[in-house]
């Protein structure tokens, strides 16, 4: 047999050591690819991990800060600038992640990488105030009532996320994009009753913590409101505002109503004993005298005692003394019907730790200074023609810390406060508090109904009582991400 040699050029030996070898290769770049690729993934996930943990922690911060100003009304925070009781930060959460706080004018060149706001910038800060007041880009004098607040979360690897909120204070808080300092702000439900309702002026606007009900199905209610409708909850289709009509709008913070708090304007007392005092020294609870005579110490006249319904009720023109201005506190309820001069305003104003009722028609204008028309502890009704409403533009306050029904002709001009307390819990045979109310609940709800006018122009400013602290009244808006 003939065998033929092999040609080595031609030999397949070491071939499959060479595939194998490639395949190696090709087997330790994935592995190293994938093993980078699992690195990467791990540190993004790291780095989301200690993102979220750090704004978690600026939300922290932002929550325990809005929970302490909200909850105080006698620090002016726009001067201090220091949060209540916990101060500025930093403060730790543990040995990775902290967070800090600041108080900034909203003009401070800090919010905005060091640059200065423009005049136009400057002045649209300010267009919302009554009157216009712009802003000047000093951070240590604040004009429109309006600071930032700040809180920065510190996490590992200099993870840092700074979120920052609007805090505004006025006598009534404010919303952006809407006119602040509303004639009807209600902490509560609130139904508009009646085609004829009118609520105007230059602040002839109406705001609800909860739901606003209009009763009229058949037609649209509201037309009469020629300023914006807001509420938190719901509004009715029906209701047809000439501004503004907006659902899900923030809280409106309304003050604690009290009227203890207000016994230093009153000049005359109406006890709960049936005795009637008058005012011979100043300050709280002050010094009182029971009224004879003549003068200074003159009995108010047509005011009547029932001791068993604890209420004190006037009828007719009512007297005041022989001055020119009364303001009675009265312990228990109070009715007042019929009562005011045929011309022109009677001058007087009522306190009550029980609820208040006017009807009839008389004409009423504040008879004290702080501009206090009407205060109750329980519930207020206005009804029938009494006129509160002064054309000479004297803006007066209701305060009501239960419920309130407004109907009938009747007018009022200023505004109206409805703190809508749960009056089984309210009444002082159950929490016996300060504030609670004298005597029985009135109302369950708050209705604006009939022919009722309501005039505010935004006139009123704080609600300043004598030998009682100024409080502020905070509210905390919008969410800035930095």
């Amino acid at each position: 047999m003939t065998t033929h040699p092999m040609n080595p050029v031609r030999s397949e030996q070491g071939v499959a050591l060479i595939i194998v070898l490639l395949l190696l290769a090709v087997m330790a770049g994935l592995t190293t690819g994938l093993t980078l690729n699992g690195q990467t993934e791990i540190a993004m996930a790291h780095n989301e991990t200690y993102y979220a943990r750090t704004r978690a922690a600026a939300e922290a911060g932002m929550n325990r800060a809005v929970e302490q100003i909200i909850g105080d009304t006698t620090t002016d925070l726009i001067g201090t600038k220091a949060i209540p009781n916990i101060g500025n930060g930093p403060i730790a959460l543990g040995e990775e992640y902290w967070y800090s706080f600041q108080l900034l004018d909203d003009d401070d060149p800090l919010l905005y990488g060091g640059d200065e706001l423009s005049d136009d910038q400057l002045a649209a800060m300010g267009a919302d105030k009554d009157p216009p007041a712009p802003e000047n880009n000093n951070p240590d004098v604040d004009t429109n009532s309006r600071m930032v607040l700040r809180a920065t979360g510190f996490g590992p690897r200099g993870t840092t996320v700074t979120i920052a909120r609007i805090l505004m204070r006025d006598t009534i808080a404010a919303i952006p994009g809407m006119n602040i300092n509303p004639a009807i702000l209600v902490n509560g439900d609130l139904d508009l009753d009646g085609n004829s309702l009118v609520v105007n002026g230059k602040k002839g606007n109406v705001h609800a913590n909860g739901d606003i009900r209009g009763g009229d199905t058949d037609g649209e209610m509201g037309t009469g409101i020629t300023g914006d409708v807001t509420a938190t909850g719901d509004i009715d289709d029906n209701i047809d505002p000439g501004g503004l009509k907006a659902g899900g709008m923030p809280v409106m913070p309304v003050p604690e109503i009290k009227a203890e708090d207000y016994l230093g304007i009153a000049t005359h007392k109406l006890t709960s004993t049936g005795a009637k005092l008058v005012r011979t020294g100043p300050g709280v609870p002050g010094t009182w005298a029971a009224c004879s005579g003549s003068g200074a110490l003159k009995c108010p006249t047509q005011w009547t005692w029932n001791g068993t319904t604890s209420t004190w009720s006037a009828d007719g023109a009512m007297p005041t003394s022989g001055v020119t201005k009364s303001t009675y506190y009265v312990e228990g309820n109070a009715e007042v019907h019929g009562t005011g001069k045929s011309t022109g305003f009677t001058e007087i104003s009522i306190v009550a730790e029980g609820s208040l009722k006017i009807t009839g028609n008389g004409k009423f204008k504040p008879g004290n200074d702080s501009k206090m028309q009407f205060v109750t502890n329980g519930d207020f009704e206005l009804g029938g023609t009494a006129d509160v409403n002064d054309p000479l533009d004297m803006d007066g306050q209701i305060m009501v810390r239960e419920q309130m029904h407004i109907y009938g002709n009747s007018k009022f001009q200023g505004r109206v406060m409805v703190e809508d307390r749960d009056s089984e819990a309210n009444a002082c045979s159950v929490s016996a508090v300060a504030g609670c109310r004298r005597g029985s609940s009135k109302l369950s709800d708050n209705n604006l109904s009939g022919n009722m006018t309501v005039t505010y122009n935004g006139q009123l400013g704080g609600m300043d009582v004598p030998d009682v602290p100024l409080k502020y009244t905070n509210i905390i808006s919008g969410w800035i991400e930095q």
